[in-house]
């Protein structure tokens, strides 16, 4: 009981640090778009899920909202002075093909994730392509660093466990901007922590090792999508409102995917 404990507290202490790491990613429009679950709703939309005039978004209440905006503006400073120089510092010295192998790496480590929730999402032909994918990765890939299975045609699929709630007609909840976290919703909320248990890392690396891993992950992931987050917060009058429409179109266009398939 005391080990399983110990347990927990890392992994809340390591999904904290993950999370402030990478806060402004989850309500980035486009960090989403480069999942392939966004894209083949795109797709079947045929026009742009997060600000295309034909997509209609989903009704979600915000009556937090004048605790969230400070809790936004929090998280939006400690980017500023702390994430966003770090992602810099790390995207100026590190040469690209070093920043892919590194990507690859941590995509490489949540094909578990994606693995159990297409088997809850009753997608067998995709589970066993997220399957196969990571057995080749992590071999003649060398843990994910290049991307063998690619050439097979084992694709990177998206899959989390708020999805896979959501395909099962688990209604979105109420909005909410977390402490260092970011955007969610009630029922993200709950699918990250659950997604979390998922990860092998979680359970087979000590805990200095996890906080590690999440500040590693949370800085490439910061770099890689910094020019589409500065852009949509210059094209936006109100920010807060953008990254909340944004974050709930996408999560709203995942959700679609899977129930589409």
């Amino acid at each position: 009981m005391r080990a399983m404990s110990m347990r927990f507290n890392g992994l809340l202490a390591r999904l904290l640090v993950a999370a402030c790491l990478s806060l402004p990613l989850a309500g980035s429009a486009r960090a989403q778009a480069a999942d392939e679950a966004a894209a083949a709703a795109a797709e079947a939309e045929a026009s742009d899920p997060f600000f295309g005039d034909d997509f209609v978004g989903p009704q979600v209440p915000d009556p937090l909202e004048p605790v969230n905006r400070p809790i936004f503006a929090a998280n939006m400073a400690i980017d500023r002075v702390v994430i966003d120089p770090l992602a810099r510092f790390y995207g100026a010295v590190m040469p690209d093909p070093v920043k892919r192998g590194v990507r690859g790496v941590f995509s490489n480590l949540n094909r578990p994730v994606v693995f159990v929730n297409e088997v809850l999402q009753c997608s067998p032909k995709r589970a066993a392509q997220t399957l196969g994918r990571f057995a080749l990765n992590s071999t003649l890939g060398i843990a994910g660093i290049f991307d063998p299975a690619a050439e097979l045609g084992w694709h990177e699929h998206h899959a989390d466990f708020g999805q896979t709630l959501g395909k099962y007609g688990v209604g979105p909840g109420i909005y909410h901007v977390l402490p260092l976290v970011g955007p969610s919703t009630t029922r993200d909320a709950f699918g990250l922590a659950v997604d979390m248990f998922l990860r092998l890392d979680t359970w087979l690396l000590p805990l200095t090792g996890q906080l590690m891993l999440g500040s590693s992950f949370g800085i490439s992931e910061r770099e890689d999508k910094a020019d589409e987050l500065e852009e949509l917060r210059k094209s936006s009058l109100d920010f807060y409102a953008a990254i909340r429409s944004a974050y709930l179109q996408s999560r709203e266009a995942v959700v679609r995917e899977a129930r589409s398939r």
